[in-house]
């Protein structure tokens, strides 16, 4: 008995140590070890690439940024980008990449990347307290030889590598921002609209080269419709991140700008067709709602608000409303007084003061305003700027309404598009 109990001791022991010699995890083979390895593995790829890396990012925000990535060794990187002129600059910060949830990439100290998240809006363009949902930490998607896919850890952000050539590690930013300078003399034109010509179709384009965004205006046979996108810029040209598709043109992409200032033309090319960029005096298309949609649907009930007054020929606060003493805001207040609506001036002191109008729209779409009195009294040192705005908004012609967002629109002058003034 004692002998059966003895070799049943001795089973059970070589059993045991069977199983610890197959769930001995090997070296190499556990988790963090594995993850250790793969950071290893990406970071060797990043510092190995021999001209570094030419990236795209595409903030939560919208839009898209140009960047060339060079990584070293010792945990630096230098960055330039195309996100305003001084991004063209190298600038070198440091970078590190980190076992989080997934593998992921860091970029810990402030470089270009940081300038599209940082919430203060004189810096990133953006809203106050998010800037342009944009991220400098990212996550490892997508990684093969000679590209990386990485997803912002905080918004979302698409980041985009490809590895770049000796010709591209010298020139790719300059290009992009070659590029980017041409379109963006579109912000040279004197007149409001822009007519955007390929071959015998054309649209209106509003352009936001600050958000990166544009909006086609067309009609497509059973109304007016209105498209709005992002873009950001290549070497060749600039990109839509959704093409406008209008009939059976579709528009991806816009390339070879050239910019003719002497006649306020973009020249470029669509699918391989000339086509061109101008402005004009009176927009191709008008939908003769959006007036009414604007009067009767102010925010609140109440009024539009406008920062700077009216630009004029591209001088944005021609009458120079900014200097008015203690100005805090102005408002197209709607029926303020029926039957008069009111340009009215705030100060922060709680004054108000400006012209009492009667606005009625008209069958195509305009909207055109009668001076009818003043509210409150005009100060003195004010009265040049409110008497100019003034004169400038009762011209009998009247306004073109273009919407330019979900909840903002210009008025546009409609005598010859010089002047127009943006509400929200």
């Amino acid at each position: 008995m004692r002998k059966i109990w003895l070799l049943g001791l001795l089973i059970v022991s070589m059993l045991s140590a069977c199983d610890k010699d197959n769930n001995e995890v090997a070296p190499g083979e556990r988790p963090d070890e594995r993850l250790n390895q793969v950071l290893g593995e990406y970071k060797s790829q990043l510092v190995n690439a021999e001209h570094g890396w030419k990236a795209t990012l595409f903030p939560e925000g919208g839009s898209g940024y140009s960047f060339l990535f060079d990584f070293a060794e010792n945990d630096r990187v230098v960055t330039r980008s195309d996100i305003n002129a001084g991004a063209a600059t190298a600038l070198e910060s440091t970078y590190r990449l980190k076992a989080a949830q997934r593998p992921s990439l860091l970029f810990d100290t402030y470089t270009y990347l940081h300038i599209l998240a940082d919430p203060d809006a004189t810096k990133s363009g953006g809203e106050w307290g998010q800037g342009r949902i944009s991220d400098y930490e990212f996550s490892f998607d997508t990684v093969s030889p000679d590209s990386m896919v990485l997803t912002g850890n905080y918004n979302d952000s698409r980041l985009v590598l490809v590895r770049a050539t000796a010709d591209e590690a010298e020139n790719y930013i300059s290009r992009v921002n070659e590029q980017a300078q041409t379109f963006e003399n579109i912000n040279n034109f004197t007149l409001y609209f822009k007519q955007l010509e390929v071959g015998s179709q054309t649209f209106d384009i509003t352009v936001d080269t600050d958000l990166r965004n544009i909006t086609f205006t067309y009609n497509d046979g059973s109304g007016v419709r209105t498209f709005t996108t992002s873009y950001y810029f290549t070497p060749e040209g600039l990109t839509l991140l959704q093409p406008f598709v209008s009939g059976n043109l579709t528009i991806t992409t816009l390339q070879d700008l050239q910019y003719n200032a002497f006649r306020n033309r973009i020249t470029l090319t669509v699918n391989g067709t000339a086509a061109s960029i101008e402005d004009t005096a009176a927009p191709a298309t008008v939908d003769p709602q959006t007036a009414r949609a604007f009067y009767n649907n102010p925010p609140n009930g109440a009024f539009w608000r406008t920062i700077d007054g009216f630009t004029v020929e591209g001088v944005v606060d021609a009458f120079n409303v900014g200097s008015i003493t203690n100005l805090d805001i102005i408002t197209l207040y709607i029926q303020a007084s029926p039957p008069y609506d009111g340009l009215i001036f705030w100060t922060t002191d709680g004054e108000f003061f400006g012209p009492a109008l009667r606005s009625r729209i008209t069958n195509d779409g305009r909207i055109v305003f009668t001076y009818g009195g003043d509210f409150g009294t005009t100060p003195e040192q004010a009265a040049p700027m409110v008497n100019a705005t003034r004169e400038q908004l009762t011209i009998p012609e009247g306004y073109y309404v273009i919407r330019t967002g979900p909840s903002t629109y210009d008025l546009v002058s409609a005598k010859d598009g010089k002047a127009w003034i943006s509400f929200q």
